[in-house]
């Protein structure tokens, strides 16, 4: 049982998707099936009798209910604290030292300006989390369907375990099909009149789910590690679809910038890396001129202003921050002989030279996976070696080579700590192996080049398998499952470099986003 929480601005317009058919006509009857004051019945809304189109009088289909009366229910605690029924409008250029101040707000400012804030670690002001607290509650596949009786009493607990229930908010609990709920809340306090902000809501969800599961012989989901990626938002998603992208902003700029750390020794090259991207690295400083923190925005994702759209490094991953970027680079002294293997410098012959030491490396790697030893000094090293192979082969296409980087990225990462304290030497030695292939660059299938390619990705495959069992066997089933995926998608990758197949067009193949911009963007 999975319960993810979203945050919004809008109550009616979450009501109106809840109660209609689905993005993809996926909704079945549409039902309240828990509530705050536990009379669900007395908050379905009715059925209309007709509907009028183009003039038409109609008989009224399933979706067709009357909403106003559960609107204005949900609504009316918003509306007595003064909150906004939309979300916030952004904030123009003018406001915007003000509130990078954190000081008093001067008469005349928007009543809806304090619903944003100044984010130090990203350097960007930010709007709060908004009030409409939405929360699905989804079961596995192999679990059996429950009744909406059952449903009530899984709500009523998860709301308790919030403590959102006890706070005297209004709530109710949608179900419009036999697999999952909608948990919707109004974060406004009956009782105060002011608004309520729940406490690590997630975990306190996360733990209640899992004794549900075993009291109910659910499908036991794995205990929450601190390792997964945060996900992108619906508007992230939205803006992807929008603009005709196959991912989002964040999912990108998460795999240019893993390349980038994958393949550079020092902080100066990392941020040259991403300059050379046109990714446009903003640096946070504390007060004595160090660095603590970044933010990168990918070419072409913009706000309605026209403003870049930021990400930190936590954003995009728990090892991608700038203290644990700074570890993994002192695990790993610079090597030397990069300089003679960079770009056109290397040579056919060492090119395949580079590939075929990196295959008995990965397999002596996998003979000490399978030992049981540093696995995982040698499992986030992997992920920097999938990182630059995908990079090699793919180039700026979303290949198979790069969804197994992306499918294993999880597997990568040491439960409550993300980067591992101490790696070993065979660790380091596929970490430099990773500077190798970003070094030499994109494959070019010359000189048999593409048979030394295989067999390094043969070899690749072969100690994810590993990996995925040494997970197992230390219950992690997050990780295992991450590395499992990621072997089974790349051992059926087709053995072939891309400068091998044949072009669809004269212009570039659909690419999620667009290649790689020029070196001189500033």
């Amino acid at each position: 049982m999975i319960a993810k929480v979203v945050r919004g601005w809008r109550p009616a317009g979450l009501i109106v998707y809840l109660f209609g058919p689905g993005k993809y006509e996926e909704h079945r009857n549409p039902r309240v099936v828990a509530s705050w004051d536990g009379t669900p019945w007395l908050h379905q809304p009715p059925g209309l009798a007709s509907v009028e189109l183009d003039g038409e009088v109609l008989p009224a289909g399933e979706f067709d209910l009357d909403l106003r009366r559960l609107i204005a229910t949900m609504q009316d605690p918003a509306v007595l604290a003064g909150l906004p029924l939309t979300a916030p409008p952004p904030v123009s250029a003018e406001w915007l030292p003000y509130l990078r101040s954190g000081g008093r707000l001067p008469a005349g400012a928007p009543q809806w300006l304090p619903h944003y804030r100044y984010d130090a670690h990203a350097d960007a002001v930010v709007r709060r989390p908004g009030y409409v607290w939405h929360c699905p509650v989804r079961l596995h596949p192999d679990d059996p369907t429950l009744t909406d009786e059952q449903w009530q009493t899984i709500a009523e607990r998860l709301m308790r375990a919030t403590g959102i229930d006890q706070a005297g908010c209004r709530w109710i609990a949608v179900r419009h099909a036999d697999d999952h709920i909608h948990l919707m809340a109004t974060l406004v306090s009956e009782t105060s009149g002011r608004r309520f902000h729940p406490y690590r809501d997630y975990l306190k969800l996360r733990r209640e789910c899992q004794a549900i599961e075993r009291e109910l012989g659910l499908v036991r989901t794995a205990d929450a590690d601190k390792t997964a990626t945060r996900t992108p938002t619906r508007a992230e998603k939205g803006k992807a679809e929008r603009l005709g992208h196959t991912i989002t902003a964040r999912e990108e700029l998460h795999r240019r910038v893993a390349h980038a750390a994958a393949t550079t020794a020092t902080a100066d090259d990392f941020l040259n890396e991403l300059r050379n991207e046109g990714l446009r690295p903003h640096l946070a400083r504390d007060p004595g001129g160090a660095i603590r923190g970044y933010s990168v925005a990918l070419p072409g994702d913009v706000t309605r202003l026209g403003e870049p759209v930021r990400y930190s490094g936590g954003q995009l991953g728990h090892d991608l921050t700038w203290p644990k970027l700074l570890q993994r680079w002192a695990q790993v002294p610079t090597d030397s002989r990069l300089h003679r293997r960079t770009g056109s410098r290397a040579t056919p012959a060492e090119r395949r030279e580079t590939y075929r030491d990196a295959a008995r490396l990965v397999n002596v790697a996998t003979t000490a996976v399978r030992s049981g030893d540093d696995v995982d000094g040698i499992a986030h090293a992997t992920n920097d070696l999938l990182a630059a192979l995908s990079h090699s082969i793919d180039g700026y296409d979303h290949g198979p080579t790069t969804h197994a980087f992306i499918q294993f990225d999880r597997a990568a990462r040491t439960p409550h700590r993300a980067v591992p304290t101490d790696i070993g030497a065979l660790a380091q030695r596929l970490r430099r192996t990773s500077r190798h292939l970003g070094h030499i660059g994109r494959i070019t299938g010359r000189g048999n080049e593409k048979f030394a390619v295989s067999t390094l990705t043969i070899a690749v495959a072969g100690l994810l398998v590993e990996i995925a069992a040494w997970q197992q066997l230390k219950a992690r089933d997050h990780q295992s499952r991450a590395a499992r995926n990621a072997g089974v998608t790349l051992g059926r990758r087709p053995q072939t470099t891309r400068t091998e197949q044949a072009p669809t067009s004269g212009r570039r193949p659909a690419t999620p986003w667009q290649g790689r911009p020029s070196r001189r963007t500033p």
